[in-house]
């Protein structure tokens, strides 16, 4: 599943309760991704791949797995469940 289709589940869960409350959660969530562009060694490395340039960082209890590359950030994942398996990870 690529990022982009966690953050449309995301946003379904949520809208699931309240609309208002998951259009807000994902303002908050792309702009703190955002940073990324100008500041991307802001996660911690990801202990799980122990890679130098895949790092992560919580969001709102959301975890960001991205991957530092020479002109740009590639966001992997965006999940909350502990039941998601970073190994597997297409990187």
């Amino acid at each position: 599943m690529q990022a982009k289709e966690q953050l449309v589940n995301i946003k379904e869960y949520i809208s699931k309760s309240s609309p208002r409350s998951a259009r807000d959660y994902l303002i908050k969530i792309k702009s703190k991704i955002k940073l990324l562009a100008s500041y991307p060694h802001i996660g911690k490395i990801n202990s799980t791949l122990d890679i130098e340039n895949i790092r992560d960082f919580v969001v709102f209890g959301y975890k960001i797995i991205y991957k530092i590359n020479k002109d740009n950030i590639l966001i992997l994942a965006i999940y909350k469940y502990i039941d998601f398996d970073e190994s597997k990870l297409d990187i």
